[in-house]
């Protein structure tokens, strides 16, 4: 099992463009695969072995609700259970395998190849509406819109409602990260009470009247009561967009970054391909952590963990766990995938959007790359530990613009 230094502990959470973490988080410091953490009262797990491991196996719950630290948190903030907790990301079995069930059939990536087409339409229409020569926001402009616009499509949103997802994103995020990593401080979530009035008069419609679109499917699945398809389909749209908006920004910002010629993206024939996205997501990938909670004793990498204790499990360190991935901090889309990255989950859990999120950056990228883009300023950085990203990133196309 992997100890890590000091120095590889801090190099892991090095951003594409070179600069550190603007939000100290616990789960960046300190040495062992392992260990406790005073200030979240939670084991952090650093090590790729442990984290498989938890992720994996029995014994572990992914409610909030069933760890101490949580247990306490929630009842500081004065609510008994955080923001959108009965849903696929929270559920233990059985009720996570008669969820996730009911939409296993349409996320394979069959049907989702499938899509390639109109994602490829959506994107074009998203990028090509960006002029060349003039600086803009990539995450405002593009990497937002699209993975909200493609969802909107599959789920046959109004504009409306569609605008009002993208309107109350940072705050959903925050419902979200409150999911997680409960603490005394959950933000407010006033936003996610008017979208779940939209999505509720919505799936009512669809149950009755169901189209041929992703929120039907849901509505009028008969293992789901009323109240989870909407939830379930405010986390699909919310967590879809949002983790495929940070990955595409963070991956423009290390492919952009350093001196022309010598670019990432001046260097890599294929920027959508497999072994490329592989990489993006394994040093890029948007959620730094997940959470479990224990139900009952474990040993693991010799320490004991009790039954309750809340457990991170940092996927952005074991996604760099030198005992697994030569080099680890280097961009190297030609690795041995025998030890496959974590950056979409592993085990039960693993990201069920994941092969559509990978279409959508695959596209993107090589319709960015067509654009010539190059960065035009200084990156701002979403303030989280939990979901990794930027919030701004200046950048210009050069194709047929100045240069």
């Amino acid at each position: 099992m992997n100890v890590m230094t000091g120095s590889e502990a801090s190099l892991m959470w090095q951003r594409p463009d070179g600069t550190p973490p603007s939000v100290p988080r616990p789960w960046d410091r300190g040495p062992g695969p392992v260990r406790f953490d005073e200030q979240t009262e939670s084991w952090v797990v650093n090590g790729y072995e442990a984290a498989r491991e938890i992720l994996l196996g029995d014994g572990w719950s992914s409610d909030p609700s069933a760890a101490d630290a949580s247990r306490r948190a929630l009842r500081a903030a004065g609510i008994e259970d955080a923001p959108l907790a009965q849903t696929m990301l929270t559920l233990d079995a059985p009720d996570h395998g008669r969820v996730r069930g009911s939409l296993r059939d349409v996320f394979t990536p069959h049907c989702v190849a499938a899509m390639g087409e109109g994602v490829e339409a959506i994107a074009a229409g998203v990028i090509s509406g960006v002029a060349a020569g003039e600086p803009f926001d990539l995450m405002s402009l593009i990497a937002e819109p699209l993975p909200i616009a493609v969802i909107a499509e599959w789920m046959a949103l109004e504009p409306d409602v569609a605008q009002l997802l993208w309107d109350e994103t940072s705050e959903l995020v925050g419902a979200l990260e409150g999911t997680v990593l409960p603490t005394e401080a959950l933000p407010s979530i006033s936003g996610l009470t008017a979208l779940f009035a939209e999505f509720l008069s919505a799936a009512s419609e669809r149950r009755r009247h169901p189209e041929d679109d992703l929120l039907s499917l849901l509505a009028t699945e008969p293992e789901l009561e009323l109240d989870e398809v909407v939830s379930n389909a405010i986390l699909l749209a919310v967590a879809g967009h949002e983790t495929t908006a940070k990955l595409l920004g963070t991956s423009m910002i290390r492919l952009c970054s350093g001196e022309p010629g010598e670019r990432l993206i001046d260097t890599l024939g294929d920027v959508g391909a497999d072994g490329v996205i592989d990489e993006l997501l394994r040093l890029d990938g948007t959620a730094q952590v997940v959470v479990r909670a224990a139900t009952e004793q474990h040993e693991i990498a010799g320490r004991t963990i009790e039954a309750g204790a809340r457990v991170i499990v940092a996927i952005a360190a074991a996604n760099r766990d030198p005992a697994v991935f030569e080099a680890p901090h280097e961009f190297r889309p030609d690795r041995e995938r025998d030890r496959p990255h974590l950056a979409l989950g592993y085990g039960r859990h693993r990201c069920l959007g994941a092969a559509l999120s990978r279409l959508e950056l695959r596209i993107a990228l090589r319709q960015i790359k067509a654009r010539q883009p190059r960065l035009a300023g200084p990156v701002t950085w979403h303030p989280s530990g939990i979901l990794r990203g930027p919030t701004r990133a200046p950048m210009i196309f050069t194709d047929g613009g100045d240069r």
